[in-house]
């Protein structure tokens, strides 16, 4: 009893350190850790109650109150995440905007094709494009604009697609690891303006890199002036050091219930790496997972998002 106690008080102290490292240091492996702090601190929680468990005194209380103080740490962090609530105007448009790593060797391009196709949406950002290379031109019948496979870049990676023409389109580098990973143009939805950014981040274990982007994207973002849509895969949940100061910078906030979009075959206690986010008065009104992954390593997500319409 005394060696499992001691196992338990381990690693439930072990997980209250992996909950607090990443807000006391940049390192990089602290902000790959730092993206999966609801884990942790849930861990947190269930060791410590298990300590609890097994010596039910004052002293193994403690890291019960530790893990309680951890989950509220956590919950505050998402909080700064969350876009304000929307303020009432009539003269709004609404507009559908889909996410979608399809993931570069997938084999179900034509139903992702299809599937895109039956979803009449405003916008489309898609990720590992190169399956959907064979149906550009059904695609171009609902989506008749577009930046990336063949468009400005000759490679077939980041797309974005539009029923509405693209005014001034982008496309920059993200480092040597995300070569034409980012897209920015601006979209007049009828009467409703906004500038919309396509992205995708490198995985956080390559020490820097990512940080390395997120720099260079607020850089592109710098003279971008009233509502702006960025989505992508960041392969980092919003908790993510990195990302949070990155949402600070910005302005940009996600919704407040983010859908799990990785690992697909445990999407219950996956994490939200796929974020749909937006600076005001852009307004998202819901976010939902796809249903089905259709062969890709991700699940892709479907916005609803409100616009002003200018003078």
């Amino acid at each position: 009893m005394s060696s499992l106690k001691t196992l338990a008080v381990t690693f439930a102290s072990l997980a209250l350190l992996l909950g607090v490292l990443p807000s006391l240091s940049q390192f990089w492996l602290f902000s790959f850790v730092g993206g999966m702090r609801v884990h942790i601190a849930v861990a947190a929680v269930c060791l410590s109650l298990i300590v609890l468990g097994l010596d039910r005194t004052l002293w193994s209380a403690i890291p019960l109150v530790a893990s309680a103080l951890l989950c509220l740490w956590v919950w505050h962090l998402h909080q700064s995440t969350v876009q304000p609530d929307a303020r009432p105007d009539s003269n709004i448009r609404a507009l559908k905007l889909i996410e979608f790593n399809i993931l570069g060797y997938n084999q179900d391009g034509a139903e992702i094709a299809d599937w895109l196709t039956d979803q009449n949406a405003d916008v489309v950002y898609t990720l590992e494009s190169g399956p959907l290379r064979p149906h550009l031109d059904a695609l171009a019948k609902t989506y008749p604009y577009r930046v990336g496979c063949g468009e400005l870049v000759k490679n077939c990676d980041l797309m974005m697609m539009s029923k509405y023409p693209l005014e001034n389109p982008q496309v920059r580098n993200l480092g040597p690891l995300g070569a034409h990973r980012f897209i920015r143009a601006g979209i007049n939805i009828n009467g409703a303006r906004a500038t919309f950014v396509a992205m995708h981040l490198t995985k956080p274990y390559y020490e820097t890199m990512q940080l390395e982007q997120l720099n260079s994207v607020k850089r592109y973002l710098r003279d971008v002036d009233g509502p702006l849509i960025l989505a992508g895969d960041f392969n980092s949940s919003l908790l993510s050091p990195y990302i949070l100061n990155f949402l600070q910078t910005t302005g940009l906030r996600a919704f407040a219930h983010e859908p799990r979009t990785w690992p697909v075959e445990m999407p219950s206690i996956g994490l939200p790496i796929d974020h749909i986010l937006v600076r005001q008065p852009a307004y998202i009104a819901s976010v939902k997972r796809v249903r089905h992954n259709m062969g890709s390593n991700h699940f892709g997500l479907e916005a609803l998002i409100s616009l002003p319409v200018t003078p």
